[in-house]
């Protein structure tokens, strides 16, 4: 019987860091976890649309990198990590990033390495998350009509 043995540690794939961002550079080379259904969060608007959207970008979000603390204080490797857990219910930075990120992949098809530039520049934090969070539900009650 024969040991499978892993590969060298500088060729496994890791998140890259810049001073306190982490994120993987990367897309994904197995299957990621799911976010945290968006139901568990009805009686918060915000949240429950973030976690709905977050969904839909996985791998987006596996590539950039969260701009609050969560990465020294819960060691997260990138805004997915956020979504898979209860962080991004609410934190404002990762859900104005979230909010961001899927216009910029769903609407603009703009590459995560681009979004990444984006973010480092700040064009996410002007985003109301007010404003797009009823948007968000104004256009899913329209389809459900």
């Amino acid at each position: 019987m024969v040991a499978a043995s892993l590969p060298p540690a500088d060729s496994r794939p890791v998140p890259q860091e810049t001073s306190e961002l982490a994120y993987h550079d990367h897309p994904p080379s197995e299957p990621l976890p799911g976010t945290l259904d968006p139901a568990e969060f009805r009686d918060n608007r915000a949240a429950f649309v973030v976690y709905s959207l977050a969904a839909q970008i996985k791998e987006t979000l596996y590539q950039v990198p969260c701009y609050c603390p969560c990465k020294r204080m819960h060691r997260h490797q990138s805004l997915l990590d956020c979504y898979t857990s209860k962080h991004g219910v609410a934190c404002p930075t990762c859900q104005k990033e979230l909010l961001y990120c899927y216009h910029r992949k769903r609407k603009k098809r703009a590459s995560p390495e681009s979004i990444r530039a984006d973010l480092a520049k700040g064009k996410a934090w002007s985003i109301s998350i007010e404003k797009e969070t009823e948007r968000f539900l104004r256009k899913k009650e329209a389809q459900a009509k």
